[in-house]
């Protein structure tokens, strides 16, 4: 009976293990795909991308998605059978969250895949200078964040939370003025109203990720002290 209990007690724990580990893996994957994007974006603008690029970065998207799907199975699996521990609850909500928002992040680099594809229509040297900024600040925002999250950095946490907020603001700002523009013949600044979007919104997600280190349950997605602000998709 004692033996029994062992192995069972040893295989519920591979489950939540497993789970963790996969999520650190799914992290990697959607940071690699988000770097990749903003690559093939500024890399010779003049150059189309091939089928086989294109596809390459729906095959990443379809693997986040597997692995959200994967993770969330584990985790409920391990929670069904075991103990139910305040630790381990917590810990199964803050990964299913976490992985959902890696899930996300991986749908918006495939956006800004789209806005690669017509990259020939980034023709505002201006424009263009800002979106690779705000790609690179996010680029040093997703380090963090996965730091953050692998280490329980609670103070770097931190320091990305008030980042994209800071990010926030000035992209709110950048997709007012496209948005207000008059038409021009030879740019579509509509092109860099999505993609200044989809850079607000990978950040969005990797602070929602932070605040799973920094805030209670009930406050992940939020800004403490202005529980009002909350991201929206």
């Amino acid at each position: 009976m004692i033996l029994t209990q062992f192995f069972k007690m040893m295989s519920q724990q591979d489950l939540l293990t497993q789970a963790l580990n996969d999520t650190h893996e799914m992290a990697e994957i959607a940071s690699r795909q988000y770097s990749h994007v903003i690559k093939v974006t500024f890399d010779d603008q003049k150059k189309e991308l091939t089928s086989d690029e294109i596809e390459q970065v729906r095959k990443k998207d379809f693997l986040l998605n597997h692995f959200e799907k994967s993770i969330r199975k584990k985790v409920f699996e391990h929670l069904a059978v075991n103990d139910k521990e305040e630790q381990e609850l917590y810990t199964a909500f803050i990964l299913t969250t976490i992985v959902n928002n890696f899930e996300r992040i991986g749908d918006y680099a495939k956006n800004i895949l789209e806005v690669a594809e017509i990259k020939h229509m980034l023709k505002d040297e201006e424009w263009n200078g800002k979106i690779k900024e705000y790609s690179d600040k996010i680029s040093i925002i997703f380090q963090d964040s996965l730091s953050a999250f692998k280490n329980g950095d609670a103070e770097l946490a931190k320091k990305v939370i008030d980042e994209h907020f800071e990010l926030k603001s000035k992209i709110n700002d950048d997709i007012y003025k496209v948005a207000t523009k008059e038409p021009d013949g030879k740019v579509n600044y509509v092109v860099y109203g999505l993609y200044l979007r989809y850079l607000k919104r990978i950040s969005s997600h990797l602070m929602n990720i932070a605040t799973s280190i920094t805030n209670p349950i009930d406050k992940i997605g939020y800004y403490v002290g202005d529980e009002d602000n909350k991201e929206d998709d």
